[in-house]
């Protein structure tokens, strides 16, 4: 019952009905408060919604209640993104860093850890995981014949050459 009420929200809001599918989960959670997948979607749909101040209890209950997994991994994406994107620089950082610790395959964290960071003013860490993330990712012939000096200033971002 759960995951079918889940994919019927998901639907909703894939169709931009936003508050049908906030209904929806509100009804599911009244049934199951502690379910931590229930918990997250809410969370998330809170979040699509943009109101990420209402979000960020809910992504921490899930954690709290023992999301796992793949949900687990996007849960703290949410999260992280949610408290950058309503200033809590250091949470988000440290909810973006546990993401990329424990989800090392999953760029997604490195990614959102960067924008993070940016926000957090430590522009250099940004830039450089950036750099990184790009050089392990790319299949791009023009930026890999450039990989070993990108390699270099992703770890010397402001190194200058005198005459």
């Amino acid at each position: 019952m759960i995951e079918e009420t889940i994919a019927r929200a998901k639907e909703l809001r894939r169709d931009d009905e936003l508050e049908a599918s906030q209904e929806l989960l509100l009804e599911l959670l009244a049934e199951h408060p502690s379910d931590p997948l229930v918990l997250y979607e809410v969370g998330g749909s809170y979040d699509v919604m943009g109101e990420e101040k209402d979000a960020i209890p809910y992504y921490q209950k899930a954690i709290k209640q023992g999301l796992d997994g793949d949900d687990l991994q996007e849960c703290f994406v949410c999260l992280g993104s949610s408290h950058r994107n309503v200033g809590n620089f250091d949470e988000a950082v440290e909810m973006l860093e546990k993401a990329v610790t424990q989800f090392p395959d999953n760029n997604s964290g490195n990614v959102f850890l960067a924008l993070a960071y940016y926000s957090d003013g430590r522009e250099d860490e940004a830039v450089s995981l950036l750099l990184d993330l790009l050089l392990k990712t790319t299949n791009d012939q023009n930026i890999l014949d450039y990989a070993d000096p990108l390699d270099y200033y992703k770890d010397n971002l402001d190194e200058v050459w005198d005459d």
